[in-house]
């Protein structure tokens, strides 16, 4: 038996039921049969894929990229994260004020003459 929790924020309400999904994957196969356990697998792989690539994106990678990053890609085995630190400063860069910008900029003139 599994306790599953719902909230809903806009009226501040929360309700906790509990459902019957099955001891393992033989037992759930059995419950509710081979294509819904695997359609419900399916769909939780893409979501979670599909969070890998939107942040790939936000790195500046391409498709051509991220079919590479995703070529041994294996389900439950975490990915090694790449982060574009230069897309990440360029970003935050573009949010700054202009004072903020100076500021930045002062700072890492400094940095780069050694003060």
């Amino acid at each position: 038996m599994e306790q599953v929790t719902a909230r809903a924020p806009k009226s501040n309400k929360e309700a906790v039921i509990t459902v019957d999904l099955g001891a393992n994957l033989d037992d759930a196969v059995t419950k509710f049969g081979k294509e819904v356990v695997f359609s419900n697998f399916k769909r939780t792989v893409v979501i979670t894929i599909q969070a890998g690539m939107r942040r790939l994106l936000e790195a500046g990678k391409s498709a051509e990229d991220i079919q590479k990053a995703y070529a041994n890609y294996r389900p439950g085995v975490a990915m090694e994260r790449t982060v574009d630190v230069e897309a990440l400063i360029t970003q935050k860069f573009a949010s700054m004020t202009a004072d903020e910008k100076a500021a930045f900029i002062k700072r890492l003139k400094e940095e780069a003459s050694g003060k």
